[in-house]
């Protein structure tokens, strides 16, 4: 017989009341309080001294079955949760563990296998009884090995393009699968652009959800434009059967129902805090070699669920010689070992050598086409003593003489000659109309090619899109115009130049041209940017490629016709993962140029319909902060009366309907805005159209940087193995931690220790340091590198 709730102790209450109010368990019915169960025959021997328990509570369904146990107020935490996983997992055979205490939620579920199923873990919420029940029969659908159907239409069948079966995408669904069903919580893809990762993924997806190994997948990527790309092209294909949503700041709690949510990594940073540690049965972490940074790992870890990392460079980090960097932080910088490829093995492979060699990818010629210039550079390096004003071409004089090699050329400064002698050359080595992807050192840098190219190639610059066009630009709808423009094999532009955004992602089968103006020393860059060239295009006759080397990068990347055999190594130096700064000299001559053509503080509005795009102008962004918030207040437009009305409303979730309207309403002309502008005017790229018009509604503040700290901070102790004591003194230093991080300044034990204020709050160094087992110092110094890496990126 159990006790009754109003016998509950002022310990064990708040937790009964939390269980029944906010997760649906019915007291005496499916909770149980201190029941009573006698220990059976068969146990009597091992537990002799023992007749009966008597747990705090008991979780059942409606037959009577239990499924989680939980015992409150851990007076003595190793004893406790020991007693759970041995007497109370024996008699009563519950799925699910929890131990709570006055900071803490401990969970254990007791089908983990393998090295993660050692201790218990922070979460932050119980699971309903729905949940568990579930679990519980995705568990026996796993301990079933009931054969698992793959859709090939999707990935793994017959392919026209490279006219055979694309057999591989059908052993990685299987190995994935078989490395689910046996518990394994880390697993690695590494898979060569163009072999078609995201329909593997696609396949593999549906595969899991129509067999109900799970209800729910998070599919992480690194940028909005993937974003939108995995819903509408991948995930697109299995719409009928499980639904999909891209989750941002604005609507996850709406659309928490869908079986698929596609999130940027930013957006994540800002919700996982929100969202159950349960809520997810798997995480697939596209282009992961990019996804990851120190805190983000604290992301991943907060989700209790296996996790498969997707990439075409997975990445190996090594300590620099003679520096000491802990294991942990190798481990965050370092694909495998992030997915659990210790070894330096994923899970599978299949890289870009091997499929150049099978046929399923363009083989390739490099090129080398060096300006004297850029052999100048290399040789000897340029000198120097001024400079010129981009626009009026006077002198500014450097007042000494300065010297720079090749790496430093076109960081910060651009020769126009140079950017003239490419474009000559790439009108001699393609025939007009082929389509090329020319990359750049800096937004500054492509804006001149692009310049160059179209004066070269005798564009009339009367109407865009013209022959060459610069896709850099924050304006999202006009990077998706140009692309999609790009995209047609016979229409404008044929070239363009980028940095970044096209180097992942992006899927242009017709390109015939990779061509190099700017050197990287990252090895996985490397083989993203000449995986955009790796693609077969029978439609336009396209079978092989040629990479156009303006810099002589092949060369350095020991380039051997299938890639490169050099390793996609992170050399880590000791105590951070922050950014190299990159260097400012200046290099001599009659073309170098100072200002950026695209300085970071102005807006660029475009205008685009149809096949016209026309830039309207470039304005400060104080003023086009000014211009949407006014144009918002005076709107009286009806779709916009109604939808700023709901605004007003508390928590209200927009549809995609009314997002969509919104963001049509932008692009009008008297705002001539979009969602990538708001982002950047306000200094907030994981945020939504919808959070920048409550913010100009007075609704809701843009959480400011300290805010976003202190709010991931907090995750952060509540994620990893802290005791009630050591979480209490972390929680008191929340302030001035975050006040010193968004302030950009570093922070240091005498920051807190010398200051009395601080000191009498939480204590001397002395008796904080015991708390923490002598090892205060190294737990700061994990925070600072947590939270100051996401500053620096």
């Amino acid at each position: 017989m159990g006790k009754k709730i109003n016998e509950a102790t002022s310990t064990d209450l708040p937790i009964i009341q939390k269980l029944v109010n906010d997760f649906g368990w019915k007291v005496g019915d499916t909770l149980l309080y201190q029941q009573r169960y006698d220990i059976p025959e068969n146990l009597k021997q091992d537990y002799s001294t023992l007749s009966n328990i008597r747990p705090d509570i008991v979780l059942q369904d409606l037959n009577g079955e239990v499924l989680a146990v939980i015992e409150n107020n851990l007076d003595k935490e190793n004893k406790d949760l020991l007693k759970l996983r041995t007497i109370i997992t024996r008699v009563l055979k519950p799925r699910f563990l929890y131990a709570c205490s006055a900071e803490r939620i401990l969970f254990y579920d007791n089908a983990w296998r393998g090295l993660d199923a050692g201790d218990f873990r922070q979460v932050n919420e119980f699971m309903r009884l729905e949940e568990m029940k579930l679990k519980i029969e995705q568990q026996k659908k796993i301990a079933s090995n009931k054969e698992i159907a793959i859709d090939t239409t999707i990935a793994g069948g017959f392919d026209p393009i490279v006219g055979k079966e694309r057999y591989y995408q059908m052993q990685c669904i299987k190995t994935i699968l078989e490395n689910y069903k046996s518990g394994k919580q880390k697993m690695l893809v590494h898979m060569a652009t163009g072999l078609g990762k995201t329909r593997t993924a696609v396949a593999l997806v549906k595969a899991l959800l129509s067999s109900g190994l799970t209800k729910r997948i998070l599919f992480v990527v690194d940028r909005r434009m993937l974003a939108k790309q995995s819903v509408d092209d991948g995930f697109a294909l299995i719409s009928r059967e499980h639904t999909s949503s891209w989750i941002t700041t604005s609507n996850f709690k709406a659309r928490k129902h869908a079986s698929i949510h596609v999130v940027v990594i930013d957006t994540l940073e800002l919700i996982h805090s929100d969202l159950p540690s349960t809520f997810y049965d798997l995480i697939i972490v596209d282009e992961c070699h990019r996804s990851i940074n120190v805190n983000r790992k604290l992301i991943f870890d907060h989700f209790l669920c296996p996790r498969v990392g997707l990439t075409a460079t997975p990445r190996i980090a090594a300590a620099k010689e003679g520096a000491e960097v802990d294991e942990e932080d190798l481990a965050i910088i370092d694909t495998y070992k992030l997915f659990g490829c210790e070894t330096g093995e994923p899970d599978f492979q299949f890289d870009m050598d091997r499929a150049i060699s099978e046929g399923f990818l363009a083989p390739y010629k490099p090129i080398e086409l060096l300006s004297s210039l850029v052999q100048e550079a290399e040789e000897n390096g340029i000198s120097f003593d001024h400079v010129l004003e981009p626009k009026e071409k006077y002198e500014i004089s450097l007042g000494a003489e300065k010297k720079i090699k090749l790496e430093q050329l076109n960081r910060k400064f651009i020769s126009e000659e140079n950017c003239f002698r490419i474009a000559e050359q790439i009108k001699k080595n393609t025939q007009y109309g082929e389509k090329v992807i020319l990359f750049g050192v800096s937004q500054a840098h492509c804006i001149e090619l692009a310049k160059a190219i179209n004066k070269v190639f005798e564009n009339d610059n009367d109407d865009k899109p013209y022959y060459a066009e610069a896709v850099i630009s924050e304006n999202n709808e006009l990077n998706e115009t140009l692309k999609a423009w790009f995209k047609k094999p016979y229409q404008k532009p044929y070239v363009v130049t980028s940095v970044d955004i096209l180097s992942t992602g992006v899927d242009i089968p017709c390109v015939r041209y990779i061509a190099f103006a700017g050197l990287t020393k990252s090895v996985g860059k490397y083989i993203q940017m000449v995986g955009r060239g790796t693609r077969l295009d029978p439609k336009t006759g396209k079978f092989s490629f040629i990479i156009l080397d303006f810099v002589g990068l092949c060369k350095r990347m020991e380039d051997n016709g299938k890639g490169t055999l050099k390793e996609n190594k992170k050399i880590i130096k000791s105590g951070t993962q922050k950014p190299k700064q990159q260097g400012t000299s200046k290099p001599k001559g009659e073309y170098f140029l100072i200002d950026n053509p695209d300085p970071s503080h102005l807006i660029q509005r475009v205008e685009i319909h149809g096949n016209s795009i026309v830039i309207k102008d470039n304005i400060p962004i104080e003023e086009a902060k000014h211009i949407f918030e006014e144009e918002l207040k005076k709107t009286k437009e009806p779709i916009m009366t109604d939808l700023k009305a709901k605004a007003l409303q508390t928590d209200y979730q927009p549809s995609d309907e009314e997002i969509s309207n919104l963001i049509e309403w932008l692009r009008k002309p008297n705002t001539f805005l979009d969602e990538g502008h708001l982002q950047k005017m306000y200094d907030f790229p994981e945020g939504s159209a919808w959070d920048f018009l409550l913010h100009a509604l007075g609704k809701k503040k843009i959480p400011t940087q300290k805010e976003r700290i202190e709010k991931n901070y907090l995750s952060y102790i509540h994620t990893y193995d802290f005791t009630d004591e050591q979480i209490v003194v972390l929680k008191k230093i929340k302030e001035v931690f975050a006040s010193n991080l968004s302030s950009k300044r570093n922070i240091e034990e005498k920051d807190i220790f010398g200051n009395p204020i601080y000191e009498r709050l939480i204590g001397s160094y002395e008796d904080i340091n015991k708390k923490f087992n002598g090892k205060f110092s190294l737990v700061l110094d994990d925070l600072r590198n947590t939270f100051r890496s996401r500053l620096n990126d």
